[in-house]
């Protein structure tokens, strides 16, 4: 009998490529056991109605219904969360599956797919789902959004079309939002007006923010204030490149910041390592930002993979246990993302 995760999922295959076509030491050798996968069922999502009718909508009705009298589990899993990767790059167009697979055997277990635009949102839920199909295990997840620089291509039909991405389970986040005043691919205008936006949207869903700046501290924060701080979702400061003033205020208003291999680069990341310590330990994630980001010696790119050092470096730089800075970074991004 399939599972009613499984079957609620299944659903979703229909609803992606309907979106599609209308579109043109390693941690096991190390011990630690993280478990933020372990007896995961989930979460039940209801797909829009307009997606379904006559026979689909009771089958959608009775899997709902399953849901809620069904508990579904998955396998146990061991490793840590990489929250930011863009698996849809063209860098892992023709391997991907064993760059994922690269990454769980190296102690990756989990991997947040970035979107950009509404084509690599909807790529990366395609990916996600695609894992979960061919192997049973939601290794992957991913988020739903539009980059600063791509804020030029906001039209009427992005938030609608965003909405429907957002419903299916396995669509965990808002982003990669914000403002980039560093490269300007888009009008400054652009991006404050995308950057509203989305916001808006994650409160509305109550959906955690991926965010994207460059060069834009203090615009971003006048973003965030024109909201009620109380409704503002978990909001993630993803590859965190700022000055420790800027780290300190993020963390007095609540905000996660996420660390690349950057913090590895000798001089690059000689700053970012001198502010961590400042930083609570429970308000850390790490992430690869992969194909970017390259910090491994012969290689210019990243792969999820590569997390694991970037959690040895935190763990080095803040004199705590490699196993518990991967415990502590896996469930704050567990709890964050609402992966359980």
């Amino acid at each position: 009998m399939m599972h009613c995760r499984d079957k609620v999922i299944s659903v979703w295959v229909a609803l992606i490529s309907f979106l599609s076509s209308s579109h043109t030491d390693n941690s096991l050798a190390l011990g630690f056991v993280i478990s933020c996968h372990a007896t995961k069922s989930l979460r039940k999502t209801k797909a829009p109605e307009r997606f379904f009718s006559g026979s689909a909508m009771e089958e959608s009705q009775n899997q709902e219904k399953e849901c809620s009298q069904v508990k579904t589990s998955r396998m146990s899993s061991e490793g840590i969360v990489d929250i930011g990767i863009n698996l849809t790059h063209r860098a892992f167009r023709n391997h991907w599956r064993e760059v994922v697979q690269r990454a769980i055997d190296g102690g990756v277990a989990t991997m947040i797919l970035t979107g950009t635009s509404l084509e690599t949102s909807r790529r990366s839920l395609q990916l996600a789902q695609q894992w979960f199909d061919e192997t049973g295990s939601s290794n992957l997840y991913c988020t739903v959004g539009i980059h600063p620089h791509d804020a030029k291509s906001w039209n009427d039909a992005t938030v609608s079309e965003m909405k429907q991405l957002l419903q299916h389970p396995l669509a965990v986040s808002v982003g990669e939002c914000g403002l980039d005043y560093n490269r300007n691919f888009s009008s400054r205008k652009d991006q404050l007006f995308a950057f509203r936006e989305q916001v808006k949207l994650a409160v509305e869903l109550k959906k955690p923010l991926f965010v994207h700046e460059r060069e834009a501290h203090n615009d971003l924060l006048k973003v965030f204030d024109e909201f009620d701080s109380e409704l503002l979702p978990p909001i993630v400061v993803h590859c965190f490149t700022g000055s420790k003033e800027e780290a300190i205020e993020y963390i007095q208003r609540g905000y996660y910041i996420g660390f690349t291999g950057t913090i590895c680069k000798h001089e690059r990341g000689a700053s970012l390592r001198d502010l961590l310590p400042s930083i609570p330990l429970e308000k850390v994630m790490v992430e690869t930002d992969a194909p970017f980001m390259g910090f491994q010696k012969g290689r210019r790119s990243s792969e999820p993979a590569d997390c694991i050092e970037v959690a040895r470096k935190v763990s080095e730089v803040i004199d705590l246990p490699f196993a518990r800075v991967c415990e502590m970074t896996t469930s704050t991004a567990c709890n964050c993302f609402g992966i359980k």
